[in-house]
């Protein structure tokens, strides 16, 4: 039984969570036609925050309940999550009560949810088939934690409220005879949901109790001197700490590194593996340590007078990434690796205001000893253009030059392996390649190739000439004045592909060493640096760039004419009166003396065919509109709406006919469909993956129409526009006399009540409301529109 609880009038904001929470799940049963019931759509709805928050993803409604021989409750779950690889599995499990006030789930009832849900798991991942209804959506999630079982690393488990739950999850849970899973519990109860609700980005911080946790404590050293801007603490850290940690968050733990996880191929990264394996005593001896990060840190003295650290909020390695991946898959992966000998020193700097972070971290890690080689390219990573640019690489989708009814895209690479990360992420051969065809190795730019592209473009080729890093430096620094005030936009972006593809093209004409070559290969990249940028001089940098980036080639007899000027600037080097060609071209008066001596060899008229208008060039350049939501929509989300909503909803049963689709996917199939019905809002991870299915399922040839037919529904929905555009226009004032003349009428039933409340909840935030709540507001104002209300 569920407790009561007193304070439920305490906390004011709580208390109004509480009430639109109640509100949304009555307005979500009530508008269903389906007929869920309410802790289903309590579940639905959670596990959609979750996911939109980045706690979860790939999430799907699976109520199952099965009763033992005494009708007493053995399984019991409510939904699921799987991601690609399997490696980690999200179950959960919820406890909902439809009350609009704040109740406390009881120990008894807590215990039960552990009970049930971790009986549920036992049986699948051993294999217990027999004991789970083979009819059921949940016998599906079985078979897969049997088959996926040695794949799998952890099984979180969410225990779900609309309750306080004010008990202590199991410390150290193990499934017998399967160890080396771990079993976590995450409690989502009404409390947390409105921390969540509240909280500035949406993703609560990585908080860490060591006491709690691992019934330990950090002895450390505290900086002498206390000032206004942080705090630091110097520490001996146990490696069995870290390797739990990374075991328990993985990636989260990483998201303020210059670099993902490199893999053990790395010389230095295999010398990490190496000394754990054979010499973990001399671990601390030869690490140089990690560099971290938070926003909070609280210590105590110890018994023995020693100041230690008891828990870490927001805690953030920006240094020692590799060490700390290392120490966990070193572990899990050579059993005779002993990491209780381990130990690695660690900086923990506490950063006071939050609005400087972005600005100290990156200063941190450029500052902080580094294991493998940490050049400025890397230090850099955090920078917000960068990370701007990421976003609108990741956004942008360019023709396939090879199949132009296809798309690619160029993917930008901000952190240093990146892009090999994000291919190994893919857990078959078959989905590599399906990465590869989307994100071609040869259209992966990194840092200092943009740095090049754009200077070069700038008529900088002397800096080009200095090598990647001192060019890069320089870049920067511009950048970082040029965008100061402003946001760099998706042509940007574009442009600096379609540099990328013009030096790529005009590189080739050079030819190659001992085969093609115009001349000597060892000045081949100051050649087509400074040829390039004597085009851009003389063209007075009038190429038409958004051609290049529409068309992703240059054409022929562009690329005659810039073979002439390779040969010119060649021949300019080559008869300089100096002892190095290599530093005469860092010169800035090389640049100059080139443009004064050289004669342009090309033929102006068949250049200028590829200049930019006038009118052109204001509409690409001149607009202030940052379009990158709006590119994303069109290239990403466009391609999931045209199928249709009887696409989505014949593939749902497509799909279990075929088996054309893993689980993960077929997991946003049934997300995609029901949002796409509910005039849902896709998160860009369901608008990725959702678009990812629809060219997967095209590349195999499956007949679209065929689908389709398959579906009962009609595709000929209401615009809801129309009635969002009348019902927006209510202020709050009259919502109120709506609601009150429908109570004291009786014309309003306590459920469509609370449709109106959820509705104008979502008004107030510009949120989406779906069509079928929105006929119900609809319908409820002409209801009470003869007592003399304007709606």
């Amino acid at each position: 039984m569920a407790i009561s609880d007193s304070k439920s009038n305490t906390d004011f904001e709580l208390n109004l969570f509480i009430q639109n929470l109640y509100h949304e799940v009555q307005s979500l049963t009530y508008s269903d036609d389906e007929g869920d019931s309410k802790e289903n759509k309590f579940t639905e709805y959670v596990m959609d925050i979750l996911a939109d928050a980045g706690e979860t993803e790939g999430v799907r409604l699976c109520p199952y309940i099965k009763e033992n021989k005494y009708e007493n409750i053995q399984f019991k779950i409510n939904g699921y999550a799987l991601e690609e690889g399997y490696e980690n599995i999200d179950i959960f499990i919820s406890h909902y009560i439809d009350t609009n006030e704040l109740y406390r789930v009881s120990k008894v009832d807590f215990d039960k949810l552990i009970k049930w849900s971790t009986g549920f798991v036992n049986a699948g991942l051993k294999g217990y088939l027999d004991e789970i209804e083979p009819s059921s959506e949940a016998y599906g999630l079985a078979k897969i934690l049997s088959q996926q079982r040695k794949e799998i690393i952890r099984v979180r488990i969410y225990l779900l409220s609309n309750g306080e739950i004010p008990h202590d999850t199991p410390k150290d849970f193990r499934l017998k005879s399967l160890e080396e899973i771990l079993v976590r519990f995450e409690v989502w109860d009404i409390e947390r949901l409105h921390r969540l609700a509240q909280s500035k980005g949406n993703r609560e911080p990585i908080e860490i109790d060591f006491e709690e946790m691992m019934n330990t404590s950090i002895p450390c050293l505290e900086m002498p001197v206390k000032n206004e801007l942080y705090e630091c603490y110097l520490a001996i850290v146990p490696g069995l700490i870290l390797s739990t940690l990374y075991q328990n968050y993985g990636t989260r733990l990483l998201e303020s590194n210059v670099r993902a996880f490199l893999q053990q191929t790395g010389k230095v990264n295999q010398g990490i593996r190496d000394t754990i394996r054979r010499e973990p005593q001399m671990f601390l001896t030869y690490n140089n340590g990690l560099a971290t990060t938070a926003q909070e840190v609280k210590t105590k003295m110890s018994d023995n007078g020693h100041l230690v650290i008891t828990s870490i909020k927001d805690f953030q390695i920006v240094n020692g990434g590799q060490t700390t991946a290392s120490l966990f898959h070193t572990s899990r992966k050579y059993k005779e690796a002993d990491i209780s000998n381990v130990f690695v020193q660690m900086k923990l700097t506490v950063i006071k205001d939050e609005e400087k972070k972005n600005e100290t971290v990156p200063l941190i890690s450029r500052y902080a000893n580094s294991q493998n080689k940490v050049t400025e390219l890397d230090l850099s990573s955090n920078n917000l253009f960068l990370q701007r640019l990421e976003e609108l690489s990741r956004t942008t989708y360019a023709i396939n030059t090879e199949d132009h009814s296809k798309q690619t895209i160029w993917f930008f690479e901000r952190v240093s392996g990146q892009y090999k990360e994000a291919l190994n992420k893919e857990p078959t051969k078959s989905k590599q390649e399906a990465f590869k065809f989307k994100f071609p190795k040869n259209q992966v730019l990194i840092k200092s190739d943009v740095a090049k592209y754009v200077n070069i473009w700038k008529q900088q080729p002397y800096h080009v000439s200095k090598g990647s890093q001192k060019n890069y430096i320089n870049f920067l620094r511009e950048i970082d004045k040029e965008y100061k005030n402003k946001k760099v936009n998706r042509v940007y972006w574009e442009d600096v592909v379609a540099n990328a593809i013009l030096f790529q093209g005009t590189d080739k004409l050079f030819g190659r060493k001992n085969k093609d070559a115009i001349g000597d290969t060892n000045i081949k990249s100051h050649t087509v640096g400074y040829a390039l940028s004597y085009f851009h001089y003389v063209t007075e940098n009038k190429l038409d760039l958004g051609e290049i980036w529409k068309n992703q080639m240059i054409e022929d007899d562009l690329l005659f004419e810039l073979k002439k000027l390779i040969v010119s600037v060649y021949n300019f080097f080559t008869d300089l009166d100096v002892a190095l060609i290599s530093e005469a071209a860092k010169s800035e008066k090389t640049w100059n003396k080139l443009k004064e001596e050289i004669r342009n060899p090309m033929n102006m008229k068949i250049v200028e065919k590829y200049f930019i208008s006038e009118d052109r060039y204001k509409s690409r350049y001149e607009s202030n509109i940052d379009e990158i939501k709006e590119a994303a929509q069109y290239n990403s989300l466009q391609i999931i709406a045209e199928q249709g909503l009887r696409f989505w909803d014949g593939l749902c049963l497509y799909m279990l006919k075929q088996e054309c689709l893993s689980s993960v996917q077929q997991n946003y199939v049934y997300t995609i469909r029901k949002k796409l019905k509910w005039d849902g809002e896709l998160t860009p991870n369901e608008i990725e993956k959702g678009k990812q299915i629809v060219e997967l399922l095209s590349s195999k040839g499956v007949d679209f129409d065929d689908i389709r037919k398959l579906s009962k529904l009609n595709d000929e929905l209401s615009d809801p526009s129309i009635i969002y555009n009348r019902i927006k226009l209510i202020d709050n004032d009259t919502w109120k006399r709506v609601i009150a003349i429908g109570e004291q009428t009786g014309k309003l039933n306590d459920n469509e009540i609370s449709v109106i409340k959820v509705a104008v909840e979502r008004l107030k935030k510009q949120e989406t409301i779906d069509l079928s709540r929105l006929t119900i507001v609809n319908a409820a104002l002409d209801k009470v529109r003869k007592y003399g209300l304007s709606v």
